[in-house]
Order: structure tokens, then sequence, then C-alpha cells
């Protein structure tokens, strides 16, 4: 099989076993291997670490960070929503199993959603984004992703338990409607 496939495949039986985890489920190399069937060697082969793969399942999970619905939609509300979701529902997925973003990532991610998110700002508003908006898109996004990468920390912070999809949307609105100006 070639590389690319073997690799692709991984990710997705990673995946379904996470998928299937539960809050007490340890997922380990040898875990992971036994589901793929590979030999452990293979996980830090093709990704550097088990988190490196965690990592990569996560974001297929979540749908990655697809710029398809920019096109798509059109810059629509809902597709704003849609991206804002997926990046937070990844960063609530890496916290549950325990993995932490560098910096680097973590600004890499937020970056590529903010740029996103200013591409599509500026289709909805029919105008291009001034440097005032792009910063404002920045901030909602670090929020967002940090808000999640730390659930417990924010429900104590704020009161909201976004693990819970209902209240992860409604903070993920709320922020939105702020970036769109619309009504708080």
């Amino acid at each position: 099989m070639h590389s690319m496939e073997k690799k692709k495949e991984i990710i997705s039986k990673t995946a379904e076993l996470l998928s299937l985890a539960d809050g007490n489920t340890e997922i380990t190399t040898r875990r992971i291997a036994e589901n793929a069937g590979i030999n452990p060697a293979m996980v830090n082969y093709y990704f550097g670490s088990k988190d490196g793969l965690l990592k990569e399942a996560i974001s297929a999970m979540s749908g990655g960070h697809s710029t398809d619905a920019v096109h798509e939609q059109g810059g629509s509300r809902k597709a704003m929503f849609d991206l804002l979701i997926r990046a937070c529902d990844s960063s609530n997925q890496c916290a549950r199993f325990g993995l932490r973003q560098d910096i680097a990532s973590f600004s890499g991610d937020a970056f590529e959603i903010s740029s996103k998110l200013i591409e599509m700002k500026g289709i909805h508003d029919r105008e291009v984004p001034d440097e005032e908006d792009a910063a404002a898109v920045f901030k909602t996004v670090c929020f967002l992703m940090t808000a999640s990468a730390d659930p417990e920390g924010f429900a104590v912070y704020s009161g909201m338990d976004i693990r819970v999809k209902g209240q992860l949307r409604l903070l993920v609105s709320k922020q939105l409607d702020a970036l769109l100006g619309d009504v708080l």
C-alpha cells in the first residue's frame, strides 16, 4: 500500500478509536496500532509521535479548517459559524485527550482560521476588511480556541460548560454576532 494511503488509513482508524473512547479510555500507541493493524513503530514513523497522530485524527474528525465553505456559501454567517465550531471542537477534543498545542501550532491554526474568517467577513460585508476588522477576528479566534483548549477552566471563569454543544454554539454565535456587528 502506498505510504500516503497507509497514513490516511491510520488517521481514519485512529479517528474511529477516538470517537468511541469515553473519558476513562486511555489511548496508547499500542492500542492505536492494534486498532489500525500496524506495528506500533509506524505511529512514530508516519507522525513523529502518538500526539502528532492524535492531532491529525482530531483534525480529520472535525473536518479540518476547510476553505470550501468560503466559496460554497459565499461568506455566509453559517459558513463562518461552522468554521468556528470546527476549530473549537478540534481544540476541545485535544483537551479531552490531554494534548497541548505548542505556541507555534496554536498561532498557526489561529492565523489560518482568522485569515479564512477575514475573507468570509469581506464577502459577507461586501467590502475589504481593514486592520481593525482583522485584529477583531484574530482576537475572537484566539479567545474561542483558548477557551476550548481549557473547557474546565473556562467553565469556572464564565459559568458556561462549552463541552456541551448547545453552550458552545451559544458562545460562538454571540462572538460571531459581535464580529458582524449584529445585536448581541
